[in-house]
């Protein structure tokens, strides 16, 4: 289930014919469309190259960042690398802003005290990301993706910020079942960690290498997004153990990583929904940063 507002307006009808113009806008079409179709309709995140800049652009790490290494990443070699469990007092939920910003606010304490003793027990550098709450997309402007209010819930590794809007959560289908709207934000600080980690970098580096939207272009993005996946898993399994999440919140978590995923016509650049419930699994019954290396997987397991 996407975290997009469900259904999307339905394009013109394209006329036959129309040479060189038409086909022209039918490649602009599908280039930008994919994009935006998979940013408002599945919604997790937009992806490391988002709808604005190439990935050159929407990050500059500063000078004291750690080195930019996937695969071999202390992060994701250290056997130790564990969240531990521990109780998180999550503020209420609701769709009032001020209460939803709560809620979130809250739950990143939580993502902070799990991550931080991981990061520094690696020596990797920790800043705590910047949180962005709204109601819409509208007026919103954000280095990666523009001015544009065709997006969902994000991270912007420009500005360190985690993007939140409301309406693009779909809380007319989960309603107050806030185990979702956690899990997507874990998903979104997972990505803050690639970023303070070096992953992000390096895989933004290779990704321009070979070219952002060609095969492997795409298979480096999927293998981001999947091992947020992961890291979300890793999360749920923490503050689950600490007693902060039903047995029953977890199930319905893991029901919805399997409900999300690349579809027909979109871009491949997330990964299958089975492929995207098992890397959240790995994470939530391992509870180890090696089980999320994604790096080191076989294709056909991010695909």
């Amino acid at each position: 289930m996407p975290y997009g507002p469900p259904g999307r307006p339905t394009p013109p009808p394209r006329k036959r014919g129309g040479g060189f113009t038409a086909l022209l806008l039918v490649v602009i079409f599908l280039l930008v469309g994919g994009l935006v179709k998979y940013a408002v309709g599945h919604g997790i995140d937009v992806g490391i190259d988002a709808l604005g800049p190439e990935p050159e652009t929407t990050y500059t790490p500063d000078p004291d960042a750690a080195p930019a290494k996937t695969g071999d990443n202390p992060l994701v070699t250290d056997a130790a690398g564990t969240l531990v469990p521990a109780s998180c007092d999550y503020a209420p939920w609701g769709t009032q802003v001020d209460r939803a910003r709560g809620f979130f606010e809250s739950a990143a304490t939580c993502l902070e005290a799990a991550w931080k003793p991981v990061m520094a027990s690696n020596e990797l550098p920790f800043e705590s990301p910047t949180l962005s709450v709204t109601a819409t997309t509208d007026g919103i402007t954000t280095p990666c993706t523009g001015s544009t209010s065709n997006f969902a819930a994000f991270y912007c590794p420009a500005n360190k910020t985690i993007y939140m809007p409301i309406s693009q959560l779909q809380t007319d289908q989960f309603r107050d079942n806030w185990v979702v709207y956690l899990s997507v934000f874990a998903h979104e600080y997972g990505h803050h960690i690639q970023a303070q980690s070096g992953i992000l970098r390096k895989a933004n580096s290779e990704r321009i290498d070979v070219g952002v939207r060609s095969a492997k272009g795409l298979e480096l993005s999927r293998r981001v997004e999947l091992q947020a996946n992961c890291f979300d898993g890793m999360f749920i399994s923490a503050t689950s153990g600490g007693g902060s999440l039903t047995s029953s919140q977890v199930t319905l978590a893991t029901r919805d990583s399997y409900g999300r995923g690349d579809g027909v016509g979109d871009m491949r650049d997330h990964g299958t929904a089975e492929n995207g419930g098992q890397w959240f699994e790995s994470g939530l019954n391992h509870n180890r940063t090696t089980q999320c290396n994604t790096f080191t997987a076989p294709t056909s397991s991010v695909s």
